[in-house]
């Protein structure tokens, strides 16, 4: 195809690499955990301490494991969102620390593990797309201008175009990985990370 300015531009690499891709169920070590309809979500949040996820919707607030995605505790009068600080209070404990919260006020999860994992929003002219990344590997690396020295440009779709991804990231452990839209919320989980040290 021609057009005015030249022939039709091409896919680049990268962006043949997306609509190639499939969306993952694992990419191991990472598996998913679980898939949960959540009508409304606003916001969630993880605990510094340990894989516990606080959840925030148009219906309360849910409290999780985030290693199996089990609800903990169900509130449908109230969610414990302080949408102007993005923080969140578990309505069962509340003198507990609360929780940093992203969604759709804002906020952010760690978007790399301690030990080199990373998770990256692609916006491309399809939609919008998350894909989870190895250490020293990128998507970016298909592109052979970016990889002339054999880079690993391996790469796995966690969040498919069109979604409304709310959030997505890391917990502070870096064991979970969350992915949520206004409609729903996936887990993954891996075993504990080795040290770096």
């Amino acid at each position: 195809m021609q057009s005015f300015f030249g022939a039709a531009p091409t896919l680049t690499s990268v962006a043949q690499a997306l609509a190639q891709a499939e969306p993952a169920i694992s990419a191991r070590p990472w598996q998913q955990v679980n898939v949960r309809a959540i009508g409304g979500l606003t916001a969630l949040g993880f605990a510094r301490s340990r894989d516990v996820l606080l959840v925030t919707s148009q219906s309360g607030q849910s409290v999780m494991d985030g290693t199996t995605g089990e609800i903990m505790y169900r509130n449908r009068d109230a969610d414990g969102l302080d949408t102007s600080a993005l923080k969140g209070t578990r309505l069962d404990h509340p003198a507990d620390e609360r929780f940093d919260m992203v969604g759709l006020y804002g906020g952010a999860l760690r978007t790399m593990t301690d030990d080199g994992w990373s998770i990256e929003k692609i916006v491309t002219p399809a939609g919008v797309q998350c894909l989870l990344q190895p250490p020293k590997a990128s998507i970016h690396f298909a592109d052979p201008k970016w990889n002339g020295h054999g880079k690993d440009a391996t790469f796995y779709l966690m969040g498919t175009a069109g979604d409304d991804i709310r959030a997505f990231g890391f917990s502070w452990t870096g064991r979970i990985l969350a992915l949520a839209t206004s409609g729903s919320l996936t887990l993954w989980s891996r075993p504990a990370p080795l040290s770096l040290s």
